[in-house]
């Protein structure tokens, strides 16, 4: 309860700093600053609503004349590694009395920006759950209007990315995937490894697809790979759209697969095929 009561103090402009000289070097550069910064509201139309000021070198959550503040402050872009949350757009990280840490989340939605407020057991206890699990919105039209817009673009690209491709129009692994005759030749081909997601999805790191001849017939090369793990998880796939059947060698955590069951010819070339491509042809 002492730290509880060391943390908030309630007076006209009271203000926690944080303790040592390193949160005055510390601070939120100038894009940040435009693009996060500022006065966040539960409701910004009403002077007394609770609230969030982002500045330079310290975050406020203020209500009336109570303020926690936040100092050493800065912006953690990858925060939540390679599952962010929907409408993610950045963390700001800071301590309270230099070993209190507290996060504010922002995000973005239809309407704009918001920011999402967390910490450690004695800045929530400080808080309340009123003001921890508020939902605080950014007090500036224009970046309102801003985000919104990329919000809408980036939903737009995801039913576009999701929208079926035109037989023989596909230039990429993740296209071919939308090409119907392509995706049900492709399934039947992997059988059981149809649960490996990055299989499945053919939307990793790939080369634009091209045509290979192998054993007097030309096929469609695609070559893809797990994200973030194409050295362990890679894979090429012949297809040959006229008879709609996909062959392919998988490497996937130190073992090698063929799937589709090609014929001798085709066989005895895949895994050349795949070293060229992941292997630099060693």
């Amino acid at each position: 309860m002492r730290t509880v009561n060391r943390i908030l103090r309630v007076c006209g402009v009271a203000v926690l700093l944080a303790s040592g000289v390193a949160g005055a070097q510390d601070g939120l550069n100038a894009d940040v600053l435009r693009l996060y910064g500022g006065l966040y509201a539960i409701d910004c139309s009403q002077a007394q609503s609770p609230r969030v000021r982002v500045e330079r070198q310290a975050i406020s959550v203020e209500q009336g004349n109570r303020r926690l503040t936040a100092q050493s402050v800065q912006a953690a872009y990858s925060y939540f590694g390679q599952s962010p949350p929907p409408g993610y757009q950045v963390a700001l990280l800071g301590q309270v009395q230099g070993r209190h840490e507290m996060t504010f989340v922002v995000k973005a939605d239809a309407r704009g920006q918001f920011m999402e407020v967390d910490g450690d057991k004695a800045v929530l206890a400080t808080l309340g759950p009123a003001l921890t699990k508020a939902r605080y919105r950014r007090c500036d039209a224009v970046a309102n209007q801003r985000a919104a817009a990329e919000v809408r673009e980036e939903q737009q690209a995801q039913v576009a990315a999701r929208a079926p491709v035109k037989a023989g129009t596909a230039t990429t692994p993740s296209e071919l995937i939308r090409d119907a005759q392509f995706k049900t030749a492709y399934r039947r081909a992997l059988g059981p490894l149809s649960s490996q997601a990055w299989l499945a999805r053919m939307d990793g790191p790939a080369t634009e697809l091209k045509p290979v001849g192998v054993a007097g017939t030309t096929y469609t090369l695609a070559a893809f790979c797990k994200p973030h793990d194409c050295n362990d998880n890679s894979a090429v796939m012949l297809y040959d759209a006229t008879q709609a059947r996909v062959y392919g060698f998988v490497h996937m955590a130190g073992r090698n697969t063929v799937v589709g069951s090609p014929p001798g010819p085709v066989m005895a070339q895949l895994n050349g095929l795949w070293r060229r491509e992941w292997r630099q042809g060693k």
